[in-house]
C-alpha cells in the first residue's frame, strides 16, 4: 500500500503539509445500494484516510465532517469551517477519499479544484480517483472534469430515483410528510398511519366553529392568545424532534396561522401531498406545484372537521365574509354575499348614526359617472333576504313527509367521470399492446421499450387510483360543492326553525345563497339550488 501511496503523491518529501481530512455523506448516499456496499460511512472514510496522512508524515490539522449534506450544494457547515481555516493559513492540503466526497456539482467542484484551491496555493488529493493537483506528472488530473461530470450525473440519477419513490409512495396513500399539521400525529407503530392528536384537536374544532359563527381570523387569534393556548409551532417543538432555526419567534397566534388551519383539507380526512417541489437536484429551493398536480387521497384518515362545515368555511373565506370585522366596528351579517348590479361589492355607510345604508363600492369611489346610488337600508336587505330564503326553503323541502325533491339537487355526474376514465384506460391498453408489437418486430429498441413501457404503466396506475377515488366518493355520497341529501339532513333543525338571519344561522345562509344582487331598493338572490 505504501508503494501505491508513493505513486499518488509524487511531491518533494521536504515539504511540510498541514492536512485537512474532509469527509461527507448524504442521506441519498446512505440509501443507495452501491454506496452501502462500498462502506462510505463517515467513520469508514476517516479510517481510510488517517493512515495515509500518518504514513506520509503529514500534520493532521483537523477532520471536517458533513454528515447528511448533499454533494450538489457546497453550503455545508464543516466545509465552510475548513475554508475559514484555509484563509487563516492553518491548512495547505485537503484530502478526500474520492472526488464525489468533495462535491457532485461538476461546475462548483471544478471551480474549487481549478480556481479556489490554486489561488490559495492549496493542494488537493482524491485518493481513490488518483487525483493530486500538485503532481504535474499525474495524468489522472487531466480527466478530473470528466469524473466531476459523472459524479454530477450520478447525483441527478439519485435525485430522480428519490423523487420517483416519493411520488409512488404518495400515490399509494403513504404519508410522506415529515411532520403532520396541528391536530394530527403519526402512529408510533406505523409512520404511514395518521391519528387524531386528542391533545389539541379541540382547538382545531374551536377555530372552525368561531370562524363559521362570524369571527374574523384576527379575533380568533386573540381569543386563543387570551386562553394561553400553545401555538402549532411551539407545540411541534415540544412534542416532536423538530428543530426550529428561528428562535426569535414570539409564539403568538396570528391570522396567518388561522388561515393555514382553515384552508387545510387534512382536517376533513383528505391527504393532500406533493404541493411543493424542488426546482431541480442542484437548487434546493421549493416552488408551488399547480393544484391539479397535487396527489389527493380522499377519506384517508379520521376527520376532525365535518366536510359540510369545512365547505361552508371555505366559501366564507373565499368571499372574505368575516374580514371586515375589526375591533369596535359593527357586524354586517351578509358581508361577502352582496353585490351591486354593476358587479362591484356592496359596502355600508352609517346614516346619521342611526342605521346603515347599502352603498356600491364603485359609486362610493368614483361617483355617479360609474354607477348609481342605492336606496336600501341594511336592515331591509336582511329582512328581504330572510323572507326569500324562508319561502324557498318551504318550496324546496316537503316538511310534511320529509321527502326531498331530489331533481333540484346539484348531483355530481359520477357516470360521466367513470366513463371518461374507462375510455382513457382502453386507449392506454391499446398503446401498450402496440408497444409490445413494435418491440417484437424490432421497430423500437429494447432500451426505448423499457422507457416507454415504464411511462405508460405509471399512467395506468394513476388512472386506476383515480377510478378507486371516484368510486369511493360515489359510495360515501360526499362531494365537493352543491347541496346533497346528507347536507340537508344535517341542517334540518335549522331549516325548520329558520325565521330571521342572525349570528347562529349565518353559516346556513352562506351554504344556501351564492350571491345577492341589489338594484336600487330591490334584490335578486342567486341560490345554490334550483328554485
Amino acid at each position: 500500500m505504501d508503494e501505491l501511496y508513493n505513486n499518488y503523491f509524487n511531491i518533494q518529501s521536504t515539504d511540510i503539509w498541514k492536512v485537512a481530512i474532509y469527509v461527507r455523506l448524504s442521506r441519498e448516499d446512505e440509501k443507495d445500494e452501491n454506496y452501502r456496499g462500498q462502506s462510505e460511512s463517515i467513520e469508514n472514510q476517516i479510517k481510510f484516510l488517517k493512515p495515509i496522512v500518518k504514513s506520509k508524515g503529514w500534520i493532521l490539522v483537523d477532520i471536517y465532517k458533513d454528515d447528511g449534506y448533499t454533494g450538489t450544494n457546497f453550503d455545508r457547515p464543516d466545509f465552510k469551517r475548513m475554508l475559514d481555516d484555509i484563509d487563516k493559513g492553518l491548512i495547505n492540503l485537503v484530502i478526500t477519499k474520492d472526488l464525489s466526497r468533495l462535491g457532485r456539482d461538476y461546475i462548483e467542484t471544478g471551480r474549487y479544484i481549478e480556481k479556489v484551491f490554486p489561488s490559495k496555493n492549496i493542494r488537493y488529493i482524491a485518493v481513490n480517483d488518483n487525483i493530486d493537483t500538485f503532481d504535474r506528472r499525474n495524468t489522472n488530473n487531466d480527466i478530473t472534469p470528466f469524473k466531476s461530470v459523472m459524479n454530477d450525473l450520478y447525483a441527478k440519477d439519485i435525485s430522480n430515483k428519490v423523487r420517483t419513490a416519493i411520488s409512488t409512495k404518495a400515490r399509494d396513500g403513504d404519508c410522506i410528510k415529515s411532520f403532520l399539521p396541528y391536530g394530527y400525529k403519526k402512529d408510533e407503530n406505523d409512520k404511514n398511519k395518521i391519528l387524531i392528536d386528542t391533545e389539541v384537536s379541540d382547538v382545531v374544532s374551536l377555530i372552525f366553529e368561531l370562524y363559521k359563527s362570524g369571527k374574523n381570523k384576527t379575533a380568533i387569534a386573540n381569543i386563543l392568545n387570551e386562553k394561553q393556548i400553545m401555538t402549532p409551532l411551539k407545540y411541534k417543538e415540544q412534542t416532536t424532534n423538530y428543530f426550529n432555526p428561528n428562535k426569535n419567534n414570539t409564539y403568538k397566534w396570528n391570522s396567518t396561522i388561522i388561515t393555514k388551519i382553515l384552508r387545510d383539507r387534512i382536517y376533513v380526512g383528505d391527504l393532500v401531498q406533493l404541493k411543493y417541489s424542488k426546482v431541480n437536484y442542484k437548487i434546493h429551493k421549493t416552488v408551488k406545484v399547480p393544484e391539479a398536480e397535487h396527489i389527493i387521497i380522499q377519506n384517508h384518515h379520521p376527520a376532525i372537521i365535518d366536510r359540510n362545515v369545512f365547505n361552508t368555511v371555505q366559501e366564507m373565506l373565499d368571499k372574505k365574509s368575516n374580514e371586515w370585522n375589526f375591533s369596535g366596528r359593527k357586524r354586517h351579517l351578509l358581508s361577502g354575499l352582496v353585490y351591486c348590479t354593476c358587479g362591484s361589492r356592496i359596502t355600508y355607510n352609517l346614516n346619521h348614526g342611526k342605521f346603515s345604508r347599502c352603498v356600491c363600492s364603485s359609486y362610493k369611489k368614483y361617483g355617479n359617472q360609474f354607477c348609481h346610488n342605492i336606496h336600501l337600508r341594511e336592515d331591509e336587505l336582511i329582512r328581504l333576504t330572510a323572507e326569500s330564503l324562508n319561502n324557498n326553503i318551504k318550496q324546496y323541502l316537503n316538511i310534511k313527509d320529509l321527502k326531498y325533491k331530489t331533481n333540484n339537487l346539484n348531483k355530481k355526474d359520477y357516470k360521466k367521470d367513470l366513463d371518461l376514465i374507462a375510455k382513457k384506460q382502453d386507449e392506454l391498453n391499446k398503446i401498450i399492446a402496440n408497444l409490445y408489437e413494435d418491440k417484437i418486430s424490432n421497430v423500437i429498441s429494447e432500451d426505448t421499450f423499457k422507457v416507454l413501457i415504464r411511462k405508460y404503466e405509471t399512467q395506468k396506475k394513476e388512472f386506476e387510483k383515480k377510478l378507486e377515488n371516484i368510486k369511493r366518493e360515489e359510495k360515501s355520497g360526499k362531494q365537493e360543492g352543491g347541496i346533497t341529501k346528507k347536507d340537508l339532513e344535517a341542517t334540518m333543525n335549522y331549516l325548520l326553525d329558520f325565521k330571521n338571519i342572525d349570528d347562529d344561522n349565518i353559516s346556513l345562509v352562506f351554504k344556501l345563497i351564492d350571491k345577492i344582487i341589489i338594484n336600487d331598493n330591490k334584490i335578486k338572490i342567486n341560490y345554490k339550488f334550483k328554485v
